[in-house]
């Protein structure tokens, strides 16, 4: 695979290592209710594009369920699709959805994508060496901020919390990263709405394992079959 690594002031979100084309699964549980997903993502260089694929494999009335984002960079692009069962066809998610939560969940689509939504400008960050950066949004979004925290030295994102109108109303954290040889891709995040107080925690099933990048030319079904087969084969050689 190649070796793809981003430069700037915010690193890629939920890097895997080396590689350029990768999958892997996450579990969670809303109450009572297992809950699992499929997170797949290929990088590309010149010019650096994103594109993510989250599938809802359960519960068995979500099954079918996808997010597809494509984001270019440079070029401050970013398109997000969204599809349930119940749908004719995918529906675009517009910048002002954007910022809200993936279907019956509490995780937003800005905590999946791979760099921060183009809408947002980098307004300020703390003193040196804390390792924070405060993002805003046009006008339009009714005072939207969001506040990153990161680790100094590599980037990672720890800590996002997004305000509107002066108001935390989500916060999302990662609990447990992974090694190095992971490039710390988390293994245990925690999403919450801060008003309700109600919080969901996902935990990776397994380590990222190997896609081939054109497996992202074809349909979302074909991609997600691709992704259960890579995950079923890493399973069986573990």
């Amino acid at each position: 695979m190649d070796d793809v690594r981003v430069a700037g002031p915010a690193r890629a979100n939920f890097r895997a290592g080396r590689l350029a084309s990768y999958a892997f699964g996450v579990e969670a549980a809303i109450g009572n209710n297992p809950m699992r997903y499929l997170f797949a993502r290929r990088f590309s260089a010149l010019p650096e594009r994103a594109v993510t694929a989250i599938f809802v494999i359960k519960p068995d009335v979500l099954f079918g369920t996808y997010v597809w984002m494509e984001e270019e960079r440079d070029a401050g692009e970013c398109r997000i699709s969204t599809y349930l069962p119940t749908m004719r066809r995918p529906i675009q998610v517009v910048d002002r959805l954007a910022f809200d939560c993936l279907p019956l969940t509490d995780i937003g689509y800005v905590d999946l994508m791979a760099w921060p939504h183009p809408v947002l400008q980098l307004s300020g960050s703390g003193a040196p060496g804390t390792g924070t950066r405060v993002y805003r949004g046009p006008a339009r979004l009714d005072a939207l901020v969001v506040r990153e925290c990161f680790v100094p030295g590599t980037g990672v994102v720890v800590d996002r919390v997004v305000e509107q109108r002066g108001e935390a109303i989500r916060r999302w954290e990662a609990l447990e990263l992974g090694g190095p040889a992971e490039d710390w891709l988390p293994r245990r995040v925690r999403v919450s709405r801060l008003d309700s107080g109600h919080r969901t925690d996902f935990t990776r099933s397994g380590p990222a394992v190997p896609l081939a990048c054109e497996d992202f030319d074809d349909s979302p079904e074909t991609l997600r079959e691709a992704v259960e087969n890579a995950l079923a084969g890493a399973e069986a050689r573990r």
